[in-house]
């Protein structure tokens, strides 16, 4: 599979300590079976005279959100982190995020903690989880080191 790398090669940490530093960042890993980044884009459509009834596009706003779902893994540093936010509300679900990518290139920055589902599931099954990393403002990306 050359030029492809595989999405366990991803590294995704959530700083369990917010506020301190440098933080105390745990791998989001375990018991997690897929994640979906998302640019959450919000697209200004225009059509205009000159355009013959067809429409052109500009992005003009976005936000990067990235979605997990998986199994609930007790014991997990990251998890059990993200769960004890279930009921809370405001700055308590903020912390901070890093995402590194396979070539080594980094996504970084503050966060909160979104949508936080589960554990749910058929009774002989394992407990089911979503939550979402929600990126506040624009994050820091440092290139990968040559």
């Amino acid at each position: 599979m050359a030029g492809f790398e595989l999405m366990n090669k991803h590294t995704f940490e959530i700083n369990t300590t917010p506020g301190a530093s440098p933080g105390t960042f745990a791998r989001i890993a375990a018991g997690i079976t897929n994640v979906e980044p998302n640019n959450n884009e919000e697209l200004s459509q225009d059509r205009y005279l000159d355009g013959d009834g067809y429409g052109e596009t500009d992005v003009i706003g976005a936000q990067t959100v990235l979605t997990f779902t998986g199994h609930r893994k007790y014991g997990d540093a990251a998890q059990d982190f993200i769960f004890s936010k279930l009921l809370e509300l405001g700055p308590s679900r903020r912390t901070e995020f890093r995402w590194t990518e396979p070539d080594g290139g980094i996504f970084e920055g503050e966060c909160t903690i979104a949508n936080i589902s589960g554990p749910s599931g058929d009774a002989g099954s394992k407990g089911e989880i979503s939550f979402e990393i929600h990126f506040n403002g624009k994050p820091n990306y440092i290139p990968p080191t040559p």
